[in-house]
């Protein structure tokens, strides 16, 4: 199984309710309604920071920059689902229609993107 994540920067003029919002109640519908079968998706999560406020003192005891105003995971079979569904075909179509919504509301010069293997390392499940 593997992860794909996005960890997005909202464009300038929006602010983090309008990118969080638009990104929850919009964007997943960009697409046809049966995207998800046709990108192979088992699973979509998206992860969304408690306030900045609430959030300074964790960037305070890691020095960080600043946090990125969501996340999304998505966990796909492997990496020919990733290489067959999302660059080709229906799936590559569905794929497009998020990546040109996705100028609406995440400013990805500077976000990030990238495929990845989940190690559990700690559960109490």
């Amino acid at each position: 199984m593997l992860k794909l994540t996005f960890c997005m920067r909202r464009l300038p003029h929006l602010t983090r309710e309008e990118f969080q919002n638009y990104w929850e109640k919009k964007h997943p519908h960009s697409a046809s309604p049966n995207a998800a079968e046709l990108l192979g998706i088992r699973k979509y999560v998206q992860v969304f920071p408690i306030s900045e406020e609430e959030n300074r003192q964790v960037k305070e005891i890691r020095n960080g920059m600043d946090e990125f105003d969501g996340v999304a995971e998505i966990w796909i079979d492997d990496l020919e689902t990733f290489t067959t569904k999302w660059k080709k075909g229906e799936g590559k179509e569905a794929f497009g229609a998020f990546l040109e919504d996705e100028k609406n509301f995440v400013d990805w010069e500077r976000s990030v993107c990238f495929l990845a293997e989940e190690k559990v390392v700690l559960s109490d499940q």
